[in-house]
């Protein structure tokens, strides 16, 4: 009975509406968390802790709200730009481009920083007069515009298509500007860069006033731009964005060079050559600038040697030579030389060196062709010159040299006259200097000229051993009768080196029935002349006086020998 009553009771105390009424509020309350987080989401109402809110920016010497202190990094150069400063316009596009009407901005991203908001007012919400919205942005608050940058080359005004030029904005004061993109997160970027193209937008849009873009890194080929300032002062969207030009001056540079003598390391001065593109020199906005073989500059060596182009683009050239200075040689090939960027120094030097064209004239003895002839004249005639033939003298070693030559030119060069006793080489020599200051594709000739001498050396022997017999005196007289010379032998023939080729005779110890008669040749050998006589007699009575000492010394020796051997047996 009490069991039925405690059974009863519990049954009483159970609630199934309980675990279901609970199940609902919790469902109630998440879906409730849902719509609020989609609202937030939908809503986006950034919060941002900036010192002044209301430009948006981050000034040098700011304090970012979280007590750190943050500068705001200077611009790394500024560069001089012809032309101005304002670039800005509406929309203009080069080649026919045309910026999509749903940009993705190409940028660097920075950490999001404390303190960063978009330009011209931030992050805010709320709609105006032209506002819009582009990817990555939230709805806009005031007067905004669009901004689309890009290229161009000053020259001609074409678009440069490069990616990778590197950007910052800059506001009032100067101050740094970091822009942001919200979607899918909120990013903030302090650098914006090109995209093959050469264009890039900036990722949201800005409020009006002045702005300044500032290049960090500069096209392949191109000088760095200067700040390039804009003014926003009326409104533009995404579709239709305000076209900001960054005009840059493709790179040039000059070409330096120097020229010395070879020989002396003087400079040397006159010389002209002309620069040509060793290729076809096109920019990167797709401009053909020179064309291979095309002459660009010129370069003119002033009375130092030095000499350097004007200013030329970036790319091979070659060095011709086309005026060589007086007497000196050109240059025998162009010279490669590659003109580069600019670096803060000056490019290098090309040192060239030439030599003056020589023609060298060496005069020797042909029997002793070691020996030079020094006093001999040569006359050197340029031909049509109009100029009379000039003459020069060989020096003590038999050597003339001749610098001072004229480029296209023929020269004859002839013998008139030698040191005594010398007869002359008669030959002429014919040279031709080229345009280029060459001889034969030389720049050195030489001539190498022999004289002689008829040398005849006369003697007496005897016609038994061939010996030179002294004591004789002799006379040499020519064909017609005329006396030489006389002399008397010393035991060694006598030399002539002044007499002319013909005939002569000799007489000897002044009996003309003595007479040898011999011929004299113009040729390079000595000529040996030898007379012979007989000297019988004085070798019968040298040798007669001879046997007749040997006999008187023979018989005193064999007295004196008999003399003491008596002695000795007296003394026995």
């Amino acid at each position: 009975m009490n069991r039925k009553k405690k059974q009863g009771k519990h049954d009483d105390e159970l609630n199934f509406w309980q675990p279901a009424s609970d199940m609902f509020s919790a469902m109630l309350l998440i879906l409730m968390l849902v719509i609020l987080l989609l609202g937030l989401y939908i809503v986006h109402i950034p919060e941002y802790n900036l010192k002044d809110p209301d430009a948006g920016n981050t000034y040098a010497d700011s304090d970012n709200g979280d007590g750190k202190h943050t500068e705001t990094p200077e611009p790394t150069a500024f560069f001089w730009f012809p032309g101005g400063g304002n670039e800005s316009s509406h929309p203009t596009y080069p080649d026919g481009e045309t910026p999509s009407p749903s940009p993705t901005p190409t940028v660097s991203p920075t950490p999001d920083l404390p303190g960063a908001g978009a330009a011209g007012g931030g992050g805010g919400t709320g709609g105006g007069e032209g506002a819009g919205e582009g990817p990555g942005e939230i709805p806009d608050a005031g007067l905004k515009s669009a901004v689309y940058v890009m290229l161009v080359d000053a020259d001609t005004g074409r678009g440069i298509k490069e990616a990778g030029v590197q950007f910052e904005l800059y506001g009032d004061n100067h101050s740094l500007l970091i822009l942001n993109t919200y979607y899918p997160e909120r990013i903030s970027f302090r650098m914006f860069e090109t995209t093959e193209t050469g264009v890039f937008y900036l990722p949201e849009k800005l409020q009006l006033g002045l702005y300044e873009l500032h290049e960090l890194t500069e096209p392949e080929g191109y000088d760095a731009s200067s700040n390039i300032e804009f003014d926003l002062n009326e409104t533009f969207d995404w579709s239709e964005p305000l076209v900001v030009r960054v005009p840059l001056y493709p790179s040039r540079n000059i070409i330096r060079l120097k020229m010395t003598d070879e020989e002396t390391g003087r400079p040397l001065s006159g010389a002209e050559f002309d620069v040509v593109a060793a290729e076809n020199i096109i920019t990167s906005d797709g401009t053909l600038r020179y064309r291979i073989g095309q002459v660009v500059s010129s370069i003119v060596c002033d009375e130092s040697g030095i000499g350097e182009s004007e200013e030329i683009y970036l790319g091979e050239y070659l060095i011709r030579q086309r005026i060589i200075p007086d007497y000196y040689v050109g240059q025998e090939t162009d010279i490669e030389a590659s003109v580069e960027k600019k670096s803060g120094t000056l490019p290098p030097q090309f040192s060239l060196t030439s030599t003056r064209t020589k023609i060298s004239i060496s005069l020797k003895d042909e029997l002793y062709p070691t020996r030079g002839i020094g006093g001999a004249v040569f006359s050197v005639q340029a031909v049509g010159s109009g100029e009379p033939a000039q003459e020069y003298t060989t020096n003590s070693s038999g050597s003339i040299l001749l610098d001072s030559l004229e480029k296209g030119t023929v020269y004859r060069i002839t013998q008139i006259s030698s040191e005594e006793n010398y007869r002359i080489d008669s030959q002429t020599y014919s040279l031709t200097v080229s345009a280029d200051g060459r001889i034969d594709g030389e720049t050195e000739a030489s001539i190498e000229a022999f004289n002689h001498m008829i040398r005849v050396a006369i003697g007496i022997t005897d016609e038994f051993s061939d010996i030179q017999v002294a004591d004789v005196n002799l006379a040499l007289y020519d064909a017609g009768g005329t006396l030489v010379r006389t002399w008397t032998t010393t035991g060694a023939p006598l030399m002539f080196n002044n007499l002319e080729p013909g005939f002569y005779y000799i007489i000897r110890e002044a009996d003309t029935s003595m007479r040898f008669d011999i011929q004299v040749y113009d040729t390079t050998e000595v000529q040996y002349i030898n007379m012979q006589t007989s000297y019988l007699l004085r070798y019968l009575i040298m040798g007669g006086v001879a046997a007749l000492i040997l006999i008187v010394t023979a018989v005193a020796v064999i007295l004196i020998v008999r003399r003491r051997r008596r002695k000795r047996r007296a003394e026995e």
